[in-house]
């Protein structure tokens, strides 16, 4: 069963993507000037199928047990993607795939899988996405030691991570719907709220990304990082589940075939005295 916050989630989403489509887009004819941008909650409901007090219900975080047939026919008239999809499917406990807690791992007994990627960064990160361990390349490259070691409290609050990101502006909107469509999978979960409620209240660039409602895939995509001695790299990022149970997932960087970081990575974790030679 889905908690309030969650409905309040599905009916916030449903309301911004409403207000994205184009009346003209479904069928419906020019009606002279609107008050609001989108369709209006009548005309979505008309277009589902769908009656026009439960519609209004589910945007208002009411509905509770809102089925598949519904979100389905809601989720064609405002044209969603799969990520979206899928999105709103977890916030309505359909499609959750929240583990119950358990006990913190010792990292150190995962850091073979992130060593053996040497000289490639890698790190292993929890559900509400703290670094459990990661390989040297990983701390020197996302300036780990020098935060709370958190991915996303980091990327928002600490300046050093955020010098790290040459385009940090366009990609704390990707971050923001990365760790958006990643919350759905353990909707509910206390500590991912909590982790939610600080950001909202001290950083406005994670406010206004978050309250935009949007989520975008997370396993894959192409990063640009900025590293102080190895200079721009362009690299592609895999996240892959590790261990469901434990909410554990592996991300690797692989250089980007034909740039300089496939020669720059090693930079990464040269040996004190090998690094003032080398520079």
């Amino acid at each position: 069963m889905p908690t309030g916050r969650q409905l309040k989630e599905l009916g916030q989403f449903l309301k911004v993507r409403r207000a994205e489509v184009n009346p003209t887009e479904v069928g419906l004819p020019r009606a002279g000037v609107r008050r609001t941008p989108g369709l209006r909650r009548e005309e979505v409901a008309l277009l589902a199928g769908v009656g026009v007090s439960w519609y209004t219900w589910i945007e208002q975080g009411r509905a509770e047990n809102v089925s598949a047939e519904v979100l389905l026919a809601i989720a064609r008239v405002l044209s969603l993607d799969d990520t979206q999809r899928q999105y709103v499917w977890r916030l309505a406990g359909l499609g959750s795939s929240h583990f119950a807690s358990s006990p913190a791992p010792d990292g150190e007994s995962f850091r073979p899988f992130v060593d053996n990627w040497l000289p490639n960064p890698a790190y292993i990160a929890d559900r509400v996405w703290n670094v459990v361990v990661a390989n040297a390349a990983a701390r020197e490259l996302l300036a780990l030691d020098s935060g709370r070691g958190n991915l996303v409290e980091d990327f928002f609050l600490n300046p050093q991570t955020r010098h790290r990101y040459p385009d940090w502006e366009q990609d704390a909107a990707t971050v923001v719907a990365r760790f958006r469509a990643h919350t759905a999978n353990h909707s509910g979960d206390p500590l991912l709220e909590a982790m939610v409620d600080r950001l909202l209240a001290r950083s406005e660039q994670f406010a206004k990304l978050w309250n935009a409602q949007e989520v975008q895939e997370d396993s894959c995509g192409i990063d640009l990082l900025q590293h102080p001695r190895a200079g721009e790299l362009s690299l592609r990022r895999t996240t892959l589940d590790f261990t469901p149970r434990l909410g554990l997932r592996l991300t690797v960087f692989m250089p980007v075939p034909g740039t300089r970081a496939e020669q720059a990575l090693s930079r990464l974790t040269l040996p004190r005295e090998v690094r003032g030679s080398a520079a």
